[in-house]
């Protein structure tokens, strides 16, 4: 057995087991997924909107905040106006009701430390200021607090821009991360709280002093963080907030990028609660299972490209003997129809992928399911392109070339 075989049958091994866990954990809890309920004593929240140049979104978001169903004399809206260079500040300068922090730019994690100094609410609700949260969306999330434990809560983060193709491939792909985070909760294993829509128990963020202003992505590394002091974050899949995606190839390239950095960074900073029971989740799952995402990606790229290009160059060779000797070129034997280990397992993959697929987008969002070329594109072609970004965002690190 070659070293190509033995790194895709671990390749076909790791996937596998993913996928059935995923699976298996569905078919326990599919009963429980929606689950939440409404409670009488509220807490009070703080709803913090950062915003940079967002002169496009910013009111409407604002807009969509003050009209949730929660208690007005409960709910403080605080914006960071992070030194934006457009008409930002103007836009929101004479909105009432909410409070307003200008500032020179220092970054999201920066301007969001700054309004947990003067946040008075018992909960911090983190709202990205193009994303907004449907009307209950509050009312159901702070449910999960009930429980002393849990440091945090996240929503349903879908796509309101849904016209391109690429944003129409970002919805499958948004309504996929949903689900598969759920899944993580029965596992205790929740590793990011997005910025669109999350929640923090405000004693928890100051027992971790906030967010790192070092690492590109803070909702990674806040989750992480809460995760290494026992906090649990759970999900509410009820909770939705709509958020808007990039609409350009190179924009969504760069939001990547700074996605996988920014995970790069969590990873290697919490190192140290690899495999170590003290940790709970995050040492014996979390920080494994994210390190095998990584590792997956690579070794799934790079197989299929060594087994692509030998093949490759094999029927070069063939052909171009076949010419030298005058030979048939077409032979039905070059086809290779005949059944093997490798795309047994091969075909298995992508039918379980396939089944995730349809389980994920049914639960979350039906309506990407009707679009069956969405989907065929999405698989074939959109899910490749990940290694590809991986392999980019290790170049920009090995470079330095990792503030944005």
């Amino acid at each position: 057995m070659d070293f190509i075989t033995i790194i895709y049958l671990v390749f076909i091994f790791l996937s596998l087991y993913v996928s059935f866990l995923f699976l298996l954990l569905y078919f326990k809890n599919k009963q429980d997924l929606y689950n939440y309920e409404l409670i009488k004593d509220l807490p009070t929240i703080s709803v913090l909107i950062p915003a940079y140049n967002e002169e496009r979104n910013i009111r409407e978001t604002i807009e969509a905040v003050k009209n949730v169903d929660y208690p007005g004399e409960l709910l403080e809206i605080i914006v960071i106006n992070d030194g934006s260079k457009d008409n930002t500040y103007d836009l929101i300068k004479n909105i009432e009701g909410i409070k307003i922090i200008n500032k020179e730019n220092t970054g999201k994690a920066d301007s969001l430390n700054q309004a947990l100094k003067i946040a008075k609410g018992e909960i911090l609700a983190v709202n990205d200021s193009d994303s907004f949260p449907e009307k209950d969306s509050f009312i159901k999330m702070v449910y999960y607090f009930k429980d002393e434990s849990v440091g945090a809560v996240t929503s349903t983060v879908l796509v309101k821009n849904k016209n391109s193709l690429l944003e129409k491939l970002q919805a499958i792909e948004y309504a996929m991360i949903a689900y598969a985070r759920k899944l993580l909760e029965y596992l205790d294993s929740v590793f990011v709280t997005p910025g669109a829509l999350s929640m923090y128990r405000k004693k928890a963020l100051i027992e971790i002093n906030g967010f790192d202003k070092n690492n590109i992505t803070e909702d990674i590394e806040v989750a992480w963080h809460l995760l290494s002091k026992l906090y649990i974050i759970k999900m509410c899949v009820a909770a939705k907030t709509y958020t808007v995606v990039p609409n350009r190839i190179k924009y969504w390239w760069k939001q990547r990028l700074r996605w996988d950095i920014g995970g790069f960074q969590t990873l290697n900073k919490y190192k140290h609660t690899l495999f170590r029971k003290k940790y709970r989740s995050l040492g014996i799952f979390v920080a494994p299972f994210f390190g095998s995402y990584i590792l997956l990606s690579f070794i799934g790229f790079f197989v299929f490209l060594v087994v692509f290009l030998r093949k490759a160059f094999i029927n070069y060779l063939f052909f171009y003997t076949s010419l030298l000797n005058n030979s048939k070129i077409l032979r039905m034997d070059i086809l290779n129809l005949y059944p093997t280990v490798f795309t047994f397992f091969g075909i298995l993959l992508l039918v379980i992928f396939l089944v995730f697929c349809t389980i994920g987008l049914r639960t979350i969002d039906k309506t990407r399911l009707k679009n069956k070329k969405d989907i065929f594109v999405y698989l074939m072609f959109y899910v490749v392109l990940t290694p590809l970004i991986l392999i980019h965002s290790v170049y920009r690190i090995i470079i330095g070339k990792i503030q944005w």
